[in-house]
């Protein structure tokens, strides 16, 4: 393979892992990551589960019995997913203070106060709606007595409509209060006889306020000026050109090649396209989760759960297709040594087994399929969902499940999403079957070469 182009790609690639931006929003979605999960359970339990007319409850009435915790799902859904703001800020301000050499929990916390600072708002409680004490949705009205002005946080900022502002807000913050701190006559001095807690909190008093000020009269400014809140102004210029961009069919594409040619290479290319995809697919996953609650259909195609459930599945580069073909199509024992070794992992959508052992790295052959095979699995999901065969995936489930189960979960338990997964898989093993073949001619060539010497 070309030696210049491998340099470039893995100098980007190096760039991009050791970038502290884009690392820290990488490792901050990693570490929320079980929380949308513990969310996508709230969700399975109230749309797909105990739900008369869309789940199973439509069939099975009895389950209905158990509607009474519904409200307690909804809470997990909401203190989870619907917050998922508030925890993304809070792990990227403790990233960008872990890089910073700061306390990264006062970095968390310093980071989470500016984004309440910039999309906090005061309002008339007439008209606002909240959790009551037994989970239900009311007007503040009914137990607010009128004319009282609330500060509030409204659910468009605290779930998927507010992740770019939290991820802005939170770096800015944590940044503004590394820069604050060099300067030492900020800091309070006191006695080292005072206990060191109490002396780290008074240093960082003076700088913490003045990062906070500055992020408050930055919204103060825009909201002015604009005529438009921060938040709003990140939301249109920001979020929803990305999620046009990389929700469409195109930009999906993009990031299907370039994730499999970070591997080609050797590099974890789910990694190192993380910080800019995550994001986007996570908040368009979130979207298709508050449609469907609200009973409304989803519509985003492409989200978290699609990129796992058709692009990812068996191991990345539909890796798992490979076993399939060596076993199918293979003649060498070596080969089908590593793909029995491979079979196992690949269930659970590990495919560094095969990549690494075959090898599919640095393979002209065999990344060749590896490009295409994602290619053509994520058309063939893109085609078919759109046309309504598969349905649209709105539910998170953990990266491991293996496939089927995966597709039937993350459609909100339609086995046709699980279908749809083994139809991908079967055009993925026709892709790899020639690059096989071929793979294996080279290699008794090279064989037959070395004993002829």
């Amino acid at each position: 393979m070309n030696s210049s182009f491998a340099d470039k790609l893995m100098a980007f690639g190096m760039w991009v892992s050791n970038n502290k931006y884009l690392g820290a929003i990488r490792d901050a979605f990693m570490e929320f990551m079980p929380f949308t999960i513990i969310g996508a359970i709230g969700t399975l339990w109230t749309s797909v589960i105990v739900n008369a007319s869309t789940g199973l409850g439509a069939l099975i009435p009895a389950v209905m019995k158990l509607e009474f915790l519904n409200p307690v799902f909804s809470a997990l859904n909401f203190a989870t997913i619907g917050c998922i703001s508030l925890g993304i800020c809070f792990a990227i301000g403790m990233e960008i203070g872990r890089r910073n050499h700061m306390n990264s929990y006062y970095a968390g916390l310093i980071a989470l106060a500016g984004l309440v600072c910039v999309v906090g708002a005061t309002t008339p409680a007439s008209g606002v709606m909240g959790l009551n004490g037994n989970f239900e949705y009311n007007s503040f009205e009914a137990f607010v007595p009128g004319g009282i002005m609330l500060q509030i946080l409204s659910s468009d900022v605290l779930g998927a409509g507010g992740l770019f502002t939290a991820m802005i807000v939170g770096i800015l913050t944590v940044e503004l209060l590394s820069f604050f701190n060099r300067f030492d006559h900020l800091k309070i001095k006191l006695p080292d006889a005072v206990p060191p807690n109490i002396a780290a909190s008074f240093n960082a008093l003076i700088p913490s306020t003045l990062a906070l000020l500055s992020v408050a009269v930055l919204a103060f400014i825009v909201q002015t000026v604009t005529g438009s809140s921060l938040h709003q102004l990140v939301f249109n210029l920001v979020q929803v050109p990305l999620q046009k961009v990389g929700g469409s069919y195109i930009g999906g594409l993009v990031f299907v090649v370039i994730i499999s040619l970070f591997w080609c290479f050797g590099l974890h290319g789910n990694n190192m396209v993380g910080s800019v995809l995550t994001p986007i697919m996570t908040a368009m996953l979130i979207e298709n989760e508050a449609a469907v609650k609200a009973g409304q259909a989803a519509t985003n195609i492409l989200n978290a759960s699609f990129m796992s459930c058709f692009i990812t599945f068996v191991g990345t580069g539909i890796a798992g297709a490979i076993t399939i073909a060596i076993f199918l199509a293979g003649k060498r024992e070596d080969n089908r040594a590593i793909a029995k070794l491979s079979a196992f992992p690949n269930c659970f959508n590990i495919n560094e087994t095969i990549v690494f052992g075959l090898p599919v790295v640095l393979n002209p052959v065999m990344c060749i399929g590896f490009i295409v095979a994602p290619i053509v699995s994520y058309t063939l999901a893109y085609v078919l969902t759109a046309i309504g065969f598969c349905p649209v995936m709105y539910v998170n489930v953990p990266w491991t499940t293996p496939p089927v189960i995966a597709g039937f979960l993350a459609s909100g338990g339609n086995i046709m999403g699980g279908v749809t997964q083994l139809i991908c898989l079967a055009a993925a093993v026709l892709v790899y079957i020639p690059c096989i073949r071929l793979y294996e001619k080279q290699q008794n060539a090279q064989d037959a070469a070395a004993k002829a010497e």
